[in-house]
């Protein structure tokens, strides 16, 4: 499977206009309080998705206000060799990461369920390239578009805390069949915050893998901006952009620690991976590195942008695949 992706991808001009009108802070507020815009994927992806044996599925639960999709596919053990290739287009570069596996490689395979949470401005279809990975070495998948996001009939994003009833829900809802025990979740960035909040409401889940996971909000916020909308540094100050994100939270009832992964992670007896980059100003691997602990293993993927902390290649799959053997 090959993919190619346009790096620094613009996530939405802001209006001068409305910024004058409205407020700067507000601005911020409104956008990350409002349905996300989607992230560009190749067309066929849905074909894609359904030709390697994914199927697209709903979740509705009338409590919870909407509905959601999901993305369920079953382990490939079958498959004798399976190759990964990914293509980064930077503005000033382009750079490959290629992993092939074969069953030599490979010579255990697990049984199991993964689930995986993606980032938030992504959607279940962009976590499916290490959703290849996961079932190549045993594990079924289950990809949930989070509140806000994709196929999600929620207008507001979920922000983790509010997206945990919603997969709690989801998981009890499958057949044993289709997730057999042990349960991990993967959760990349956002998704890793929900990931913990998740295995804290639960008492089956084996372990976690958290792919660049988000630092406190208001950081975040203003790193990811500073990444992907340079005109809304030019005419957003920090300040207003750090002010924004703080009210996006108390608009939705959320403290701040919540989303802390230095407050949630420590408290939880789990096994957990992750892995991070020092070059990724969201998700540095430095923040992280003071969480490594008796359950907490933190493992630094060098040079490597935050969205592409879900690709495969071979420094992660020398982490990870060790990492989840040792899990029973």
């Amino acid at each position: 499977m090959q993919w190619s992706c346009p790096m620094y991808r613009k996530l939405g001009l802001l209006v001068i206009a409305a910024v004058l009108l409205q407020g700067c802070a507000t601005y911020v507020e409104h956008r990350l309080s409002s349905r996300v815009e989607p992230m560009g994927m190749p067309a066929n992806m849905p074909e894609i998705i359904t030709d390697t044996g994914g199927q697209f599925r709903e979740f509705c639960l009338p409590h919870l206000g909407g509905c959601t999709k999901y993305i369920y596919a079953p382990s490939t053990t079958e498959r004798q060799e399976q190759s990964f290739k990914f293509t980064a287009v930077f503005e000033d570069a382009t750079k490959e990461y290629v992993l092939d596996l074969n069953r030599q490689q490979i010579p255990e395979v697990r049984r199991g369920t993964m689930i995986m949470l993606h980032g938030y401005g992504g959607n279940k279809e962009t976590m499916y390239f290490l959703a290849e990975y996961y079932r190549f070495i045993g594990f079924h998948v289950i990809i949930p578009d989070l509140k806000g996001h994709g196929e999600s009939s929620h207008e507001q994003p979920g922000l983790a805390v509010n997206d945990v009833e919603m997969i709690h829900n989801l998981i009890n809802s499958l057949p044993g069949r289709e997730r057999p025990h042990p349960l991990f979740i993967t959760g990349y960035s956002m998704g890793a915050v929900a990931a913990v909040h998740v295995a804290r409401q639960r008492n089956d889940i084996s372990g976690l893998v958290l792919l660049a996971p988000m630092r406190q909000f208001e950081d975040a916020v203003y790193e990811v901006t500073k990444m992907t909308n340079k005109t809304a540094v030019k005419i957003i100050s920090e300040d207003s952009i750090r002010e924004g994100a703080r009210n996006t939270l108390l608009k939705n009832d959320i403290e701040a620690e919540a989303l802390d992964l230095h407050q949630i992670l420590p408290p939880l007896k789990v096994p957990t991976l992750v892995l991070a980059s020092e070059r990724d100003s969201v998700a540095p691997f430095s923040y992280f590195q003071p969480l490594g602990s008796r359950y907490v293993e933190v493992k630094e993927i060098p040079d490597r942008h935050h969205f592409l902390m879900a690709i495969m290649d071979p420094k992660m799959h020398e982490y990870l695949y060790p990492w989840l053997q040792r899990r029973r």
